[in-house]
């Protein structure tokens, strides 16, 4: 899938814009982190010998239900084989005998969550002769997909089919076969994920792409951190890719050219010692090349600029710090859906070290890093997150990206949610550029209308829930929404030329029995300038 991101083509006149808006944004951050929240203390059961674990999972619908006792229901219970219990056994982070722990059995409930199979999820506790009786309730969601799919964004368009099973014979499996076709690339397409290798915790994943315009095939293997409390970890990947890339201006292709790259990576980490907070620290060795080949304007054919070849080999370091601080909530995102929420603070910084000794071509320094925090206060949520990336060659910075957002959202059935992003650049590499359209969130315009190398984005809307559990299947809501961006230093396109602005309204579909992105949105937005309307149809929430 092509990335947001993309890049510059000439070095332009350095404006204050260009980082005012990230200053600002993590000026926010650090009034959030002033004040850190901790993990909720004990229960009065932690400590107590855990004597039994009884399961009860729950099928997609619920046969003794008589709202779902007809066809089609029966034939979605007959076609789902319920997630079985050794399978979530092993996904567990506790075993008869252990002593009982709260924080344990919150994370095991947030881990079962994260398969994106199964919702709600619920571990209770409650004492029994001799120690404590903990209950794992799990509800499945509808995890086969066999069908057509497709997506709108102003006058761009993608579809597809495919055949996908996300909780193989209730083993928790992942296995795709596809097909889609956008205006980039004709792509077909598998898949294998296994989240728990011979329920080991071991992690495989096997994929291959093969595209239009080239392929993708990657590896990975490991036994990473499978909880906060794992005390080691380890992995490796491979990943072979050639691709065709993109340069847009007002949603039309203007530069393309040819991109291959492979990587190899190896890493090994361990917990260290720390206080309400989980410090990890990883090692490990990173090589990779990136070739650039015929590029060129579309159109004419004429020449540009290419890219550099780059060649990276050599060791990295990772960094990071994790707060055990997370809450359950409800509408956020989706309505339907139990949503693991991290209030942090929680940041990771990482650096690889190449040079010709060790196989680059010459000495770099690859870094990057993020940071995110949150706090729930009442009904509001609020969310704040910055990242840095880029590299230095021979000391000097190049393709330096910066960027922070803001959100904050009211939780429940209907409320506002506001959005504030801003990010920037230096040096960007000539593939890439950053551009503002519906895809990012400026829903007036098409995708990737706007050309720069820095930008902001603001988002408001107000939204509410109009019939819930429609057929059992899914919950309707409205939205009422304005959003406003701008960009500068076009490169290859035009900026906004000033602030932009939009208004419009839409449907949301909250799909609550399906394992995959439960939220779908259908938006209508107009633009400022008096052109036609946009239609979006795209999954997953805004942010």
């Amino acid at each position: 899938m092509r990335s947001s991101w993309k890049a510059p083509r000439k070095k332009t006149e350095q404006h204050p814009e260009r980082w005012s808006g990230v200053v600002l944004l993590v000026g926010c951050l650090w009034v959030v982190l002033a004040a850190p929240i901790f993990a909720d203390e004990p229960t009065r059961l932690d400590g107590r010998t855990i004597v039994s674990i009884t399961f009860h999972g729950v099928n997609i619908f619920a046969s003794s239900d008589p709202m779902t006792s007809a066809w089609p229901y029966r034939g979605a219970i007959a076609l789902h084989v319920t997630s079985r219990e050794r399978f979530l056994r092993s996904m567990l982070l506790f075993r008869e005998g252990d002593p009982y722990s709260s924080s344990d059995a919150a994370e095991s409930a947030r881990l079962l969550r994260s398969l994106g199979i199964m919702n709600p999820v619920e571990i209770t506790a409650h004492e029994i002769d001799g120690g404590v009786e903990v209950v794992v309730e799990t509800h499945d969601q509808w995890s086969l997909q066999v069908g057509a799919d497709a997506g709108l964004s102003g006058n761009r368009g993608s579809f597809g089919f495919q055949l996908q099973e996300e909780n193989l014979l209730g083993w928790g499996k992942y296995v795709n076969i596809g097909y889609d076709s956008d205006v980039e690339r004709d792509t077909w397409s598998f898949r294998y994920q296994d989240p728990n290798l011979f329920q080991t915790r071991w992690v495989t994943e096997i994929g291959y792409q093969d595209r239009s315009d080239g392929y993708f095939k990657d590896i990975r293997l490991g036994r990473p951190f499978f909880s906060l409390e794992t005390a080691r970890a380890w992995g490796g990947r491979w990943e072979s890719e050639k691709i065709t890339e993109h340069l847009y201006a007002a949603n039309e292709s203007v530069v393309e050219g040819q991109r291959t790259r492979d990587l190899v990576r190896g890493w090994y980490g361990f917990k260290l010692g720390g206080d309400r907070a989980i410090n990890r620290v990883l090692l490990g060795w990173e090589a990779y090349r990136i070739n650039y080949d015929h590029w060129q304007w579309v159109g004419t054919g004429d020449p540009y600029p290419t890219p550099e070849d780059l060649q990276v080999s050599g060791p990295r370091v990772d960094f990071e710090r994790i707060a055990d601080n997370y809450e359950v909530m409800h509408g956020f995102r989706s309505w339907s859906s139990q949503e693991d929420v991290g209030l942090g603070p929680n940041f990771r910084v990482g650096a690889t070290f190449s040079g010709p000794a060790v196989g680059g071509d010459i000495s770099r320094v690859i870094f990057d890093g993020a940071i995110n925090v949150a706090r729930h206060s009442g009904r509001w949520l609020l969310l704040g997150d910055a990242w840095i990336s880029g590299r230095f060659d021979r000391s000097e910075p190049q393709n330096v990206l910066v960027g922070a957002q803001f959100a904050a959202a009211q939780i429940g059935d209907r409320g506002f949610q506001f959005r504030v992003l801003a990010d920037t650049s230096y040096r960007l590499e000539l593939d890439r550029q950053l551009t503002l359209g519906s895809d990012i969130g400026l829903r007036g315009w098409d995708p990737d209308y706007f050309d720069g190398t820095g930008r902001t984005l603001v988002n408001a809307q107000w939204r509410t829930i109009l019939f819930r559990d429609v057929l059992q299947f899914f919950s309707v809501g409205a939205v009422v929404f304005a959003d406003a961006g701008k960009t500068w230093d076009a490169r290859v396109g035009h900026d906004t030329g000033g602030v932009r602005v939009d208004g419009g309204v839409g449907l949301l579909f909250d799909l609550s029995r399906f394992s995959t992105n439960n939220l779908m949105r259908l938006e209508i937005a107009w633009p400022d300038d008096g052109g036609p309307f946009v239609v979006s149809i795209t999954g997953g929430a805004l942010f």
